[in-house]
């Protein structure tokens, strides 16, 4: 390879990103699009920092990275409920709670699904490290 073309330095981010998309593909179906894929990493990047966001804040911080069209589609992330519109297609890895202090806010967190699936992606990046075999792990 190169160093020509100026991407050089950045195989290894790249390559990092690819296996993470590549794992989100691979857990969800075949109706997962990428804008699901971004919305739910910014999700587990909120919870894991224990400051949930709502969809708004969501919309409003990611500078334009997500379409439109993910008010809407975001719910295929859902745990599967009746207000689901197609469970078929329900991923279980975000739930909303109602903020106790003002019910027309909802927080987006990640399930225990969903906190699998972000750890795996995590590791499938480099991001983690097993500790052993076993659930534990550390961060890089």
């Amino acid at each position: 390879m190169t160093k020509q073309n100026g991407l050089y330095e950045y195989v290894k981010p790249l390559a990092s990103l690819s296996a993470g998309m590549l794992y989100l593909a691979q857990a969800g179906h075949e109706k997962l699009t990428i804008n699901q894929a971004v919305f739910f990493l910014l999700v587990a990047a909120a919870d894991a920092r224990g400051s949930p966001l709502t969809l708004q804040e969501i919309l409003e911080n990611s500078d334009g990275a997500l379409s439109p069209g993910i008010k809407n589609s975001y719910k295929a992330l859902l745990e599967v409920n009746t207000r689901t519109s197609n469970e078929r297609y329900a991923l279980g890895w975000i739930t909303r709670e109602v903020d106790p202090n003002d019910e027309r806010q909802k927080y987006l967190r990640l399930t225990k699904k969903g906190r699998e699936v972000a750890m795996a992606v995590m590791l499938a990046t480099g991001q983690l490290k097993p500790r052993h075999m076993g659930a534990e792990h550390e961060l890089t």
